[in-house]
This record gives structure tokens, sequence and C-alpha cells, in this order.
């Protein structure tokens, strides 16, 4: 099987919650998936939880919450993410069949992370493995790399009228 770049983005809700229901749809048919967020370390998400009983897919929180009430220092930030970009590289080279580089994207808009170490993950990707990227802000070239882009667009949200994010639905 031939796997390809797929890029989730836009500023609406459910960018991770598909790369996550890839995983699982994977896992069905038997195939080993890997997922690394890049900005939401720090808090184990519901979807985290529920998928340490799921034998093919393994998930890895590098990067530092950096969205979160108190961010840590750009250097902290970046160290982080570093390690998050050696971990893609290692994860893509084929010992996976899906890879998901959860909110890499956003990293990348915010200068963390260069276009360029993008394409170069996009580079040295294994035939077999499919590749999926989160997040918000994808630049023309990445969507010109990727193989599918589907952008979630926000028509309405309760965050908006101030409500909570709530457990187990949101996080």
């Amino acid at each position: 099987m031939l796997g390809l770049v797929q890029i989730y983005t836009g500023n609406g809700k459910g960018k991770t919650t598909a790369a996550v229901g890839l995983a699982v749809r994977a896992a069905g048919r038997g195939l080993t998936s890997h997922i690394i967020h890049f900005m939401k370390g720090g808090k184990e998400s519901g979807e985290d939880i529920a998928l340490t009983a799921i034998e093919e897919i393994s998930v890895k929180n590098i990067g530092k919450n950096l969205l979160g009430a108190q961010p840590p220092s750009v250097l902290e930030a970046k160290d982080s993410l570093q390690q998050a970009l050696d971990e893609a590289r290692n994860a893509v080279s084929g010992q996976f069949d899906l890879v998901v580089l959860d909110e890499i994207l956003v990293a990348c808009s915010m200068g963390l992370v260069s276009e360029r170490e993008i394409m170069t993950i996009i580079s040295l990707k294994s035939e077999k493995t499919e590749l999926v990227m989160t997040g918000r802000g994808a630049t023309d070239n990445l969507i010109k790399a990727a193989d599918l882009v589907t952008e979630m667009r926000e028509i309405k949200h309760p965050f908006s009228s101030g409500r909570k994010a709530r457990k187990g639905i949101e996080f």
C-alpha cells in the first residue's frame, strides 16, 4: 500500500479528532500508528487515555503546552519541539503504517518549526507510511506537497459565547 501525505487544517474543531479516528480505523485493520503531539504536552487528553488500550497505537506527548495558561519559555519550547521533530523523522522511516504529527502546523505558523523542517520529514517518509499533519495555518508549499488536504472551518462554536471546554467532549 502506498502511503500518502494528508493535512487537516483550518480554524474549525476536529483536526486532531479526525487524525485519531484514522488511527483507530487503521488499528482495526491491524495497521500500526504513532501519534506525536507537538503542542499539547503536559495534559493527557481523553483520546490519549483511550488509545493506551489499543496495542497498535502509540502516543508521544513531546511538545510543551504552548497555548496553556503558563506557556514555557521560547528556548524550552524549541528544545521540546526539536525532540518532537527527531521523533517524527524516525517515525516516518517505515516502522509505522500511519504517523500523525498533531499540531505541527501550529508550531510552523508560530515560527517554532520551519516549513523546511516539515518538508524534510515529508521527503524522509517511507513509501508505505501514511503521514497526517494537523493544525491551523498550513502553508501553500505544504498544501502543494500533500496528497489530501481537508480544511475544518468554524461556523459556530460554544467557546465564542464563553462556554468552557468539557472533559470527555473537547479534551
